[in-house]
């Protein structure tokens, strides 16, 4: 626990210096890597068959059974289709329990990513709010009114989609709209150490963007 908690906090709070000449495609394309990171996670937190992908840890906060840190090492977007695209939801306990699954297998076929095309390594920092329990969070998830959730991240994205590897950091809520929808709304972002313009996630909102869409 020790050693990950050094990790994590090294990965937020040091910034690695890169070139900064990268094209916006290459930004959306990043972004899209780290989302569907994020949906992978999420769908494997809340599943009664955890899948305990070697390239992501979930750290579990003792108090509310949430998930409170989440590391990325090296993960490669080609890798995790095949086990969302098996039909494991079967048994008759799972039927009670909330599922992205199928959401998950349809975007990442649609991304297609292939292998050392995105790599992502890095941590976040998640706060649930005040006495949530996990519970409580699945009652929210399953009515669709998403708790309020703020992100600190860093992650840095590399593959042969990228001419380069790029470090984004950042400050993030998620929550629900009126209509149930999630949505992100970013407070900072830093862009290989350079403040990133937030007007970018109003032509390319970070949940709806699919690979190469810019």
């Amino acid at each position: 626990m020790k050693g990950f908690l050094t990790t994590l906090l090294f990965l937020i709070f040091i910034n690695p210096l890169f070139a900064s000449n990268i094209s916006e495609k290459e930004v959306s394309n990043a972004f899209v890597a780290i989302t569907d990171l994020g949906y992978i996670t999420a769908a494997d937190f809340i599943s009664l068959n955890r899948k305990n992908f070697d390239s992501i840890a979930i750290r579990i906060s003792p108090s509310t059974s949430l998930p409170d840190a989440v590391l990325f090492s090296d993960a490669d977007l080609s890798f995790f289709l095949p086990y969302f695209e098996d039909d494991d939801n079967s048994n008759f306990l799972s039927s009670f329990l909330p599922t992205i699954d199928p959401f998950v297998s349809e975007r990442l076929k649609i991304n297609n990513w292939k292998k050392g095309e995105a790599i992502v390594t890095g941590a976040a920092a998640l706060v649930f709010p005040n006495n949530m329990t996990f519970q409580q969070f699945l009652s929210s998830f399953q009515s669709e009114s998403l708790p309020k959730v703020g992100v600190s991240f860093n992650y840095t994205v590399s593959g042969t989609l990228f001419e380069s590897e790029i470090n984004i950091k950042g400050i993030l809520i998620v929550e629900s709209d009126s209509y149930g929808v999630p949505i992100v709304s970013p407070l900072r972002l830093t862009i290989n150490n350079e403040d990133y313009d937030l007007s970018f996630f109003e032509r390319a909102p970070l949940l709806l963007t699919m690979k190469n869409d810019i």
